[in-house]
């Protein structure tokens, strides 16, 4: 158990630290389409749009696995509040994965909540990485001694 809670610790740095570069990757695969604009010309055709984002859509599949994974990673710390936490990271990736599906289908709404739910998976798990660092997760927590 206490393997499986170094484990969960590590775990939410790395998916910390995949979404800061996936947010990297989303800039610059803008970018590099407007790049591509001003070098060729007025248009740009799908594919070349859609080369810009392959980093950007890769590593967002890999970080949605990396929150499967940290569900059952949590699962072995048989930590109530860790499992809670951890489900809510992969019910927010999915959530994710599914505004970057139907944002191409739909009103663009969904396509412009996408980058708003990043910026909520990464202050959630910014909040689990810092809270698993600082050592103040719920079993952690110790009341204050009292003077006898």
């Amino acid at each position: 158990m206490k393997v499986f809670q170094g484990i969960y610790r590590v775990w939410a740095t790395i998916l910390t630290a995949a979404v800061v570069l996936q947010i990297f990757f989303a800039g610059y695969g803008a970018f590099d389409a407007v790049h591509k604009l001003d070098k060729d010309g007025s248009t740009i055709d799908q594919d070349g749009f859609n080369s810009s984002f392959d980093l950007h859509i890769a590593t967002g599949y890999f970080i949605w696995l990396g929150g499967i994974i940290f569900l059952l990673i949590s699962f072995g710390t048989r930590t109530r509040s860790k499992i809670f936490r951890a489900l809510g990271v992969a019910g927010l990736l999915t959530l994710q994965v599914l505004l970057a599906w139907i944002g191409y289908g739909v009103p663009y709404v969904a396509g412009g909540l996408h980058p708003i739910n990043a910026f909520v998976i990464l202050a959630f798990l910014g909040s689990i990485t810092y809270r698993e660092w600082k050592g103040r997760s719920d079993a952690a927590e110790v009341a204050p001694a009292t003077a006898a």
